[in-house]
Order: structure tokens, then C-alpha cells, then sequence
């Protein structure tokens, strides 16, 4: 159960990154883990007086520090009022650029898990895929869960998790993470193998009879996959789903996720080697900007 100890929840002051409070706290209830709430205090940049400098930097700290307390002190109330188990929580105040600050004290602080919205400020210190949240997913030294700020529904409303799976040994580093927290919040684990359609120019009928060969080849395959997986599960007391779908990859894990109602996708970073391998800039980006849920990234 403890498959996280120390979680970091890098804030903003904003309402869209204290999304990923709730989740934090539900995890870190269930498994005894650490909060650490992170504010970053991006520096100036502006060509100002150095005393004047110093003076907007301390009052930057000191906005950030009464901002921390006060959501530290939320959480406890909130805690105490439902009668749910006291999480332990910290606060971190750090001056520096957000990504490369959030991965140092992700490494220092020994955090296996950074839970953070993918939005936050508007203007310029926007959080977008692409800026800060990207970046830590490429820098990071642990797991991440991107919550974007599109998706309306809270994270673990409908506790059904979505593992997609491509046969990999790499792909299946999910499984761990995903049952851990489907145990925590007493959730269901669907595990999708998607078969993609074979690639091939239909120009006669036997052709198309090759072709739908290949398609029922790559099913039974799947099916034989996900039967042999199961026989190698750890024991847990999560309900555990197979599910099939055709089509190209990232669509289909996001149709799915959308159709069947999962509020957390759940997939490493990386799967196959070659053409069909998950990395950042193919199907593991194409579904963390395109999910209609919460997006955990296992490296």
C-alpha cells in the first residue's frame, strides 16, 4: 500500500493548481504519505534599484508563506471536520525558475510523486503543457500525476483507473502505481490493450481477407497477453477489468478513457522500442493533451 511516502504539490496561488490538493490528500491518507506544498517565487525580471529588489523579493516570500500556511491550515480544518486521518504536511517557499525548482526539491526531498495541475496563473506565468508542467515531466525524477484544467470532473469521482497496456514490460511499470491507488480509494482497474488496424492499401478482396487475418492475429494476441498477465498480478483487492479496442493508439486510449467514464489514466512514459514506442511527443503526450481525465506519468 505504501507505494508513495513523500508526495510534492507544487502551488501557485491559483484555485486551477490547488486541484491537485484533494487527490494528494486522499493518497497521502490512504498510504501514510507526506505532503510537501511547494511555492515557487519566480525571480524578477526587471533592471531594478538592488535594495528595491531585495524589498520586492521579501514581500514576494512573505505572500507566499502567509498563502502556504493559510492552505495548510485548511487542510487540517478539513481533515478534523470530517473526521478523516490528519495528513502530514510541510511548507516550502523557494526562490528560482518553477520547473527546475519543482524537480530539485522533488530530488532533495525524496518525493516519488508530484501531483500538479497543468494550468495555473493566467498571463504570463501560465501554466500550459508545454511550459512547466511538460517540463517536469521530462525532467522529473519521479512519477507524475498532471491534472488538467479542462476536465470539470473531480480526480477519483468515479475511482475507475484506465492502465493502457501494449504487451511491454516497460508499459506494465504502470501496474504498481495504478493498484496502489486503486486500493487507496477502493477503485476499480480496467486494463486496455488497443489494436491497431493493420496498414495496408485494400485494393482486392484478398487483400482485405489479409488484412482482417492480421487484425484477429493481433486480438487473439492481446487477449492471450492480457490472460497471461493476469496469472502474474500480485494479489490485490482491487477489481480488475480486460478491455479490447481497435484503433490508432492515443485516440483510442482517449476515447475510452472518455466513454467509459475513467477519471485517471494511468501509463509509463515509455512502452515498446522501435516504431511503437510511448514517448513524450507520441502517444503518451498525445493523451496527456487530450484525456478528459487526470493523466498519472510512470517513468
Amino acid at each position: 500500500m505504501s507505494q508513495y511516502q513523500n508526495i510534492l504539490v507544487p502551488l501557485d496561488g491559483s484555485s486551477l493548481a490547488e486541484r491537485a490538493l484533494a487527490p494528494a490528500v486522499t493518497i497521502a491518507q490512504a498510504m501514510g504519505a507526506h505532503l510537501v506544498l511547494l511555492r515557487v517565487v519566480p525571480p524578477i525580471m526587471l533592471t531594478v534599484d538592488p535594495q528595491l529588489y531585495e524589498q520586492l523579493t521579501r514581500q514576494s516570500e512573505d505572500e507566499a508563506t502567509a498563502y502556504l500556511h493559510q492552505v495548510q491550515a485548511n487542510l487540517a480544518n478539513e481533515t478534523a471536520v470530517s473526521s478523516e486521518t490528519a495528513v502530514s504536511t510541510e511548507t516550502l517557499i523557494i526562490n528560482g525558475p518553477a520547473a527546475a525548482t519543482i524537480i530539485q526539491v522533488a530530488q532533495e526531498r525524496a518525493c516519488n510523486l508530484i501531483i500538479m495541475s497543468s494550468h495555473g496563473r493566467s498571463g504570463p506565468g501560465r501554466w500550459v503543457y508545454g511550459s512547466v508542467a511538460e517540463k517536469v515531466l521530462r525532467g522529473g525524477c519521479c512519477n507524475t500525476l498532471i491534472i488538467r484544467a479542462q476536465v470539470e470532473t473531480p480526480v477519483f469521482a468515479t475511482k475507475q483507473i484506465l492502465v493502457p497496456l501494449d504487451g511491454s514490460s516497460l508499459a506494465e511499470k504502470a501496474l504498481a502505481p495504478a493498484f496502489a491507488i486503486a486500493e487507496a480509494i477502493a477503485g476499480q482497474v480496467t486494463l486496455l490493450r488497443v489494436v491497431t488496424a493493420a496498414h495496408l492499401q485494400i485494393e482486392t478482396q484478398t487483400m482485405k481477407q489479409q488484412a482482417d487475418y492480421l487484425e484477429d492475429h493481433d486480438q487473439d494476441e492481446a487477449e492471450a497477453y492480457l490472460q497471461e498477465l493476469h496469472s502474474r498480478l500480485p494479489a490485490t483487492t482491487c477489481p480488475i477489468t480486460n478491455a479490447f479496442a481497435k484503433g490508432p493508439t492515443a485516440d483510442t486510449i482517449i476515447d475510452f478513457s472518455e466513454t467509459q467514464q475513467m477519471d485517471l489514466i494511468v501509463m509509463s512514459s515509455h512502452g515498446r522500442s522501435g516504431i511503437e514506442r510511448w514517448i513524450h511527443g507520441s502517444v503518451t503526450e498525445k493523451v496527456l493533451r487530450g484525456a478528459h481525465c487526470a493523466t498519472l506519468v510512470v517513468r
